[in-house]
Formats: C-alpha cells, sequence, structure tokens
C-alpha cells in the first residue's frame, strides 16, 4: 500500500478519551479482569515489571516496554500469573484523580512491582472505527520492534508526568500522547501484517475501489448505492459491483 493511503486512514484515527489509568501492582500474586467497553478500544503498556494478558484464547507474556491494544475493547484478564484468582475492575479500591484520570495501588509499594498504563479511547470517524472493525482482537508489540524502542519510554513518561501534575490543559496533552501510543501500534500492525489478512485495506490498493472508499468515509451522510458509487467513480452498475466483490 502506498503511503498516502496508510496517511489517509492513520488521518481520521482521532481518539476521544474515556478514562486513563497508572496501576502499581505489589510483588505478589493478583489478576484484574477488564470488563468490555462497546464501541471503544483499550491499551495497556508496562512501564516496569511484567504481567500475563489472556484474552479468550489468546495468553500473552508481556515485559517492560511492551504494548498491547485491543482495538474491539473486548474483556480480558490481566494478572501476574495465570493461577491467580482474579478479581472484578469495579470491586479494587481505584482512587479518582480527575474526570479521565484514575490510580490503583495494589499490594506493597516498597517491593518490586508492576506499573501499568491503561487507556479506554474511543474513535468517531466512521473510516477509524471501519479500520478497527478490520482488525484483530489483540495486538502485541513488544519493545523491540523498531517503531517502539527509540520513543515508548519518553512519551508514556510524558503521559505520567501530565496525569500526576493536573495542570491546565493536562489532559487534552495526554490524550495527544495516547494518540501517538495508538496510532504507532496500528502503524506496525499495518507495516508487518494488514496487507497479508485485510481485504478492507487492500481494496483501497484499488483505484476505483480506494475511491469509492474515500467517497464513503468522507461523505457518509449521503444515502449511497451501489449504482452512485459506480457512477462516482466511472464504472457501470454491474462492473462495480463484481469489482467491488471480488
Amino acid at each position: 500500500m502506498k503511503t498516502e493511503q496508510y496517511n489517509e486512514i492513520l488521518h481520521y484515527l482521532k481518539l476521544e478519551s474515556i478514562y486513563y489509568s497508572r496501576s502499581a501492582l505489589g510483588e505478589h500474586d493478583w489478576a484484574i479482569n477488564i470488563p468490555e467497553y462497546p464501541d471503544a478500544s483499550i491499551f495497556h503498556v508496562v512501564v516496569t515489571g511484567s504481567c500475563d494478558v489472556k484474552i479468550r484464547r489468546n495468553q500473552l507474556k508481556l515485559e517492560a516496554g511492551d504494548v498491547v491494544f485491543f482495538p474491539k475493547a473486548h474483556g480480558h484478564k490481566v494478572s501476574s500469573s495465570d493461577t491467580a484468582t482474579a478479581v472484578e475492575l469495579d470491586a479494587l479500591p481505584i482512587k479518582k484523580i480527575s474526570d479521565l484520570y484514575e490510580t490503583l495501588e495494589l499490594g506493597d509499594q516498597n517491593t518490586n512491582k508492576t506499573i501499568i498504563l491503561c487507556g479506554v479511547v474511543k474513535i468517531s470517524h466512521p473510516s477509524g472505527s471501519m479500520l478497527l472493525n478490520e482488525m484483530p482482537n489483540v495486538i502485541h508489540i513488544n519493545k523491540e520492534q523498531s517503531l517502539f524502542n527509540s520513543m515508548i519510554e519518553g512519551v508514556v513518561e510524558l503521559i505520567f508526568q501530565e496525569a500526576e501534575s493536573n495542570f491546565l490543559g493536562g489532559e487534552s496533552i495526554i490524550t495527544w500522547l495516547i494518540d501517538i501510543l495508538i496510532i504507532q501500534s496500528i502503524r506496525q500492525w499495518i507495516k508487518t501484517s494488514a496487507e497479508h489478512h485485510d481485504p478492507w485495506l487492500k481494496a483501497l490498493q484499488d483505484p476505483k475501489i480506494g475511491k469509492a472508499l474515500y467517497y464513503l468515509h468522507h461523505s457518509p451522510e449521503k444515502p449511497w448505492t451501489i449504482a452512485t458509487l459506480g457512477k462516482a467513480v466511472g464504472m457501470s452498475r454491474t462492473a462495480f459491483s463484481l469489482r467491488f466483490t471480488e
């Protein structure tokens, strides 16, 4: 896929924060059930320590610097080990710092601990939503992958500084920084996997279909049909229908 087509997709990944949090989890057995968030996405960044993540049949081991992104915000479990008994997120002693920012501390905070940055976000534009629907249930990006190893620590540190300082405008800055984290996650997925697995992204490489999708995304309020889309890209209804379903 061409660079301008990637840019067209990524341009619409504008996020609305629902909330974000910093969890400091002491050195003992712990497990948290994260609920599903309809029409949203979830990410976790492991700042220090390590943890296990289980979503449906997928089991992941995260180390410091790793990012995991759930495009469709399915429920999942985050734990110190697979054998730990899980507690529902709502039952934990969460401290609300602001309308968007929360903190959680469990266990002995003087011992080696796992610190995780979490966030729940929405992407409101139809193009961004279509992209998320085509993505896998979970994307795991480890700290060794090239798009992250030079910037992830700095971005996470800036997010923590803004969240804990409570300065004027801090929530807007955090939202922008989280934009960077999630867009980098999606960029990495597009770079390594999308062209092999995603027919929607492949369709953008077809000049006619790509143009039709452009019209759909830029003018979603119009009552588009196969016939009107075909006419807009200079094709007959039959020819466009055949091309679109290939």
